[in-house]
Formats: C-alpha cells, sequence, structure tokens
C-alpha cells in the first residue's frame, strides 16, 4: 500500500475511532435502558391482566353471592320444595343469569343434577361433574374450570371463572354455580388494558386471541390453573426500531466523517508525500541506469534535507561511474592490447630466429643455404599467416557488425549447422532432439556462427577418445533454447569466470577470440550464452534467446 493511501486511512481511522468509542458504549446502554424499560411494561401489564382477572373473579363472586342472598332464590328454593316439578323450568336460569351479568350459571340439587343451566339450556335434568365439583371447594374464591358451552361450531369447553354457593329452605338445598366465561371478550379487554397481544389457551387449544405484536416479541404467560393460562405477547419492535435508529444515525456520522476524512487525507497526504513520490520516481530511474535525475520537488525540513542528498548524491553518482567506466573501459583495452602484444610477440620470434639463422648462413657462405633459406622462408610464412588471423579475429571482435533480425526457426537452423557435419570423427555420435516450433528473431549468419563454433569446440573436446554430441533445442513460454552437449574433460570449475574473456584459451594454437565473439553475438541479440556441466562429465553451452511471441510448443522430435 502506497504511503499516500495510508495517511488517508489513518485519517479514516482518527475520524471513525472516535465515533466508534462513543457510539458503541452508547448503543450499549441504550439497549440495557430499553430492555429494562420493556421489563418493567411487562411486568406492569402482567399485573394488570392479574386485577383484571382478580376483578372479574370477585364481580363474579358477589354476583353469586347477591343471586343466592335474593328474595327471588327464597321464592325459588320454597316453591322448589313446595313443587318440585313446576318451580324450576329451563329458562328460569338463564334469566337470573342475565340480570346479575354473568355469563356461566347453573342450577344443581343435592346430588349433582342440573336443574337449569343459562349457559347451556340442553343440560337440564343432566349431571355436569365438572361444574359440580365446585361445590367440594373449601375457597369461597372463583376457580377456573372447562365449561360446556353451545357455539355456531357446536359444543365447545371454554374456560370459566366461576364459584358455588348453596342455597338453603327447611331440609332442600340447592347450589348455584356461577361465574364468567374467559372469552373473546375478556382477552380484548385485556389487549386493551396491556397495550400487548392476548391469546387464551386451554391444553393446546387456543379459543380467544387480541391485539397485535410487531416482531421481534417477547412473551409472559399468567396460569390460570389447570383450565386455561393467559399468554401476553409483547413487541420489540420499539425498542429495535430505537436501536436501528441510533446505528443509522452512527453509520450516518461514519460515512460523512469516514469521507471528510479521507479527502482531508487524501489531500493533506498529497501535500506530504509528494516529495517522497519524486524521490521514489527518481530512485527507480537511478536503478535503470539515469544517474543524471534531479528531483525538483518543494519541501522543506527534513524532506526537504533529504531531496538535496539525493541531488548531491546522484550527480556524485553519475561523475564517479562516468569515471569508473572510463577506468574500465581503459583496463580493458588495456588487457586487451596487452594480450593481443602478446599473442603477437610469439610469432615473431621465430620470424626472428630464421633471420637470424639466414643472415648467419649467409655471412659464413654455408653451403646449405639455399636449403636452410627454403626451411625459413616456410617458417616466416606460417607465422605470418598465423599474426593475419590474429589481427583479422581482432578486427572482427572490435568491429561486429548489427545483426539483420528476422524470424527464424532454431530447429531448421540446428538441423543446417548438423548437416555440415553429417560424417562427424570416428568415435563421435551427433544426438539431436530438435523441438519443432521453437523461432526467434535473430542475425541467421551470426547465430549459425555461434552454433558452428559451439559445435567444433565439442568435437575438438571428444577427439581422439569419442563420445556423444547431444544438441537440443527446447522452448518455454519466454525463452527459445539450443544446448551443446559433449561428454569430453569438461572445463575446470577455476576457468569458467574467465572462458568468455578476450584471448583466454586453454587449446594450444586457439587464439582465445571464439567464445567471446559468441557470447557478444548474443548479447547484441538480447540473449546470453551459458556454460555448465560437471568437470570430468563434459560441458554444456547453452544458447538463451528471447523467443518471438505467438509460438505454440511442441514435443521434442529426435533426428537422425
Amino acid at each position: 500500500m502506497r504511503l499516500r493511501a495510508r495517511l488517508a486511512l489513518a485519517f479514516a481511522l482518527l475520524a471513525l475511532v472516535p465515533l466508534a468509542v462513543v457510539v458503541l458504549p452508547t448503543l450499549s446502554r441504550l439497549r440495557d435502558t430499553l430492555s429494562r424499560e420493556l421489563d418493567a411494561r411487562m411486568q406492569a401489564a402482567t399485573a394488570s391482566a392479574q386485577e383484571s382477572l382478580e376483578r372479574s373473579a370477585t364481580t363474579a363472586r358477589r354476583a353469586v353471592e347477591e343471586l343466592v342472598e335474593s328474595p327471588a332464590m327464597e321464592d325459588l328454593a320454597r316453591e322448589a320444595r313446595e313443587r318440585p316439578t313446576r318451580a324450576i323450568q329451563a329458562g328460569t336460569a338463564e334469566a337470573l343469569m342475565k340480570t346479575r351479568g354473568l355469563t356461566v350459571l347453573a342450577l344443581f340439587d343435592r346430588g349433582g343434577t342440573v336443574l337449569s343451566s343459562g349457559h347451556l339450556p340442553a343440560r337440564r335434568g343432566d349431571p355436569d361433574p365438572a361444574l359440580f365439583a365446585v361445590t367440594r371447594e373449601t375457597s369461597s374464591k372463583p376457580v377456573p374450570v372447562r365449561v360446556d358451552v353451545r357455539t355456531s361450531s357446536g359444543l365447545r369447553q371454554m374456560p370459566a371463572l366461576v364459584t358455588a354457593r348453596p342455597v338453603d329452605y327447611g331440609d332442600l338445598r340447592l347450589w348455584a354455580v356461577g361465574g364468567v366465561l374467559l372469552d373473546e371478550g375478556l382477552a380484548q379487554h385485556l389487549a386493551r388494558l396491556t397495550q400487548a397481544q392476548v391469546t387464551l389457551v386451554s391444553g393446546d387449544a387456543e379459543f380467544a386471541r387480541a391485539g397485535t405484536a410487531l416482531p421481534p416479541t417477547v412473551s409472559r404467560e399468567v396460569p390460570l390453573g389447570e383450565a386455561a393460562t393467559v399468554k401476553l405477547v409483547f413487541s420489540r419492535a420499539a425498542a429495535r426500531e430505537a436501536e436501528e435508529g441510533v446505528m443509522r444515525a452512527f453509520l450516518l456520522l461514519a460515512g460523512l466523517g469516514g469521507a471528510f476524512a479521507v479527502l482531508l487525507g487524501l489531500l493533506v497526504s498529497r501535500w506530504m508525500t509528494r516529495p517522497v513520490e519524486a524521490l521514489t520516481e527518481g530512485a527507480r530511474r537511478v536503478a535503470e541506469g539515469a544517474l543524471d535525475v534531479q528531483v525538483t520537488a518543494v519541501a522543506s525540513g527534513e524532506v526537504g534535507e533529504l531531496v538535496r542528498t539525493f541531488n548531491h548524491m546522484t550527480s556524485e553518482m553519475r561523475a564517479t561511474t562516468e569515471r569508473l567506466v572510463a577506468s574500465e573501459r581503459i583496463a580493458a583495452w588495456q588487457e586487451v592490447a596487452r594480450r593481443l602484444a602478446h599473442e603477437i610477440k610469439n610469432p615473431l620470434t621465430p620470424i626472428r630466429m630464421s633471420l637470424e639463422t639466414l643472415l648467419a648462413a649467409q655471412e659464413a657462405r654455408h653451403p646449405r643455404f639455399p636449403e636452410l633459406f627454403k626451411e625459413s622462408a616456410g617458417v616466416v610464412l606460417e607465422e605470418v599467416d598465423r599474426l593475419r588471423r590474429i589481427v583479422d579475429e581482432f578486427s572482427r571482435f572490435a568491429r561486429m557488425p548489427k545483426p539483420q533480425l528476422a524470424p527464424v526457426d532454431l530447429s531448421e537452423l540446428t538441423q543446417s549447422v548438423l548437416a555440415l557435419y553429417s560424417t562427424p570423427p570416428e568415435g563421435i555420435r551427433i544426438l539431436p532432439a530438435l523441438q519443432t516450433g521453437v523461432v526467434a528473431r535473430v542475425d541467421r549468419d551470426m547465430l549459425t556462427q555461434v552454433l558452428v563454433n559451439l559445435v567444433k569446440n565439442a568435437e575438438e573436446a571428444m577427439a581422439g577418445k569419442g563420445g556423444d554430441l547431444r544438441v537440443r533445442v527446447k522452448g518455454t513460454d519466454a525463452d527459445a533454447v539450443i544446448e551443446v552437449e559433449d561428454s569430453g574433460p569438461g572445463i575446470p570449475a577455476e576457468h569458467r569466470a574467465r572462458i568468455f574473456e578476450p584471448y583466454f584459451t586453454t587449446k594450444e594454437g586457439g587464439t582465445g577470440l571464439g567464445l567471446a565473439i559468441a557470447a557478444r553475438i548474443l548479447q547484441e541479440h538480447g540473449g546470453k550464452l551459458e556454460v555448465g556441466g560437471e568437470p570430468g562429465l563434459g560441458a554444456r553451452f547453452s544458447i538463451v534467446l528471447p523467443r518471438s511471441e505467438g509460438m505454440g510448443i511442441s514435443a521434442p522430435v529426435p533426428v537422425s
């Protein structure tokens, strides 16, 4: 990541971290506060629901007690004693129930037979064990029970809060069992009271629901014995909306603050990093070889001092490099001149000796002078030819022509070179493995010269002992490679560093310019000449060239 981006990110973090430090605890406290408020509201609503149920039970109890103590009930008991078959009719309990505001009322005889039922008139004359069991309760408070009622969908059990009171007249005892149904009306009343969704559940069945509660929700239950349960469902949507509102505000502030911080960071970082980026670019160009780079960015303080030091350094580096290059060039040509002088001096010695021999024979009028002249002339001519070869090789090395590049199939070129060695010296086998489709842009004549030189050197290395001469052409995605490998004595490790130096040779009669010229030709082509192999196991020379684009790689094809 670049310095400018890092500074912009740092500014953004400086803007966002304080917001996060403030908002996250605030959001946590808000969540706790809202949770406590919701718990308190639910507790209050549950208490209100219980109080409402208790008030309904108390109202039902008072209504039953007033009914039992009323003159109408006393008259009804007296008539039942005097005329049992006509006093209590099927609609008696229904009329009494409506006058007292009850929704459940049944009149029983001492044995538990229904004499009249206000909520289920058809029960008259039948027992109702569940409802009559209330008469055995010791508490005077209403108890929850399930009673049978007639609905539009048929007979259905519903929970109710009921209480029982006896009615005595002489030796006659009647029971009045009455109360209120826990129905839709009660659910609606509790929903308005608690601001919650109220569900009345009996067993696994839900028989009344009122109100709504948006998700997410939390519930409380008010059990009414085994007969029913009042389930209160409270919505946490308001608390959730408040939390989300705070979070949206935080995100909005974070977005605006982050954008402003990033913009400010970019402006400040651009002002701060411009000299550093100029120095970086200058260093990159220096690494690429442009030693005349000068940074012109305006800066103050330590950065300004760094810019001035960099400019001074590049100036000094350029001057030092120029001096070094000049010194190296002089040293290189001095070495070439020394070796050339050495190579020229060697032929001069036999020439001088031959001439001195001829002069001495002439002065002494030696009778073998014609024979000595012929021998000496042959030596002189041979050494002169050697001098001419040395001069020609040096001329070629010093004035290398510019290569004429064109696409060349290296396997085809290698085959044409190996055709010159169709009859190799005795004991030497040429084993080519040429991959087709390997193309490079080269000067055909120059590359042929390099390849001929390498093959000739390999044959000379195996002369007298024989061996295998392997020539390979292969390609990678980026490079085209020609390898010439022999099984001769190899190249000692101490000679490898100097193998491509001009006039360095280990062969008797060699000029030491062959490999130097080959290496220079490949440099002119943007490639290189590498040496490999193990001493004693042979030598391997690799011609590595940039491969032309758009050419595929095929499998190696052995050539006989």
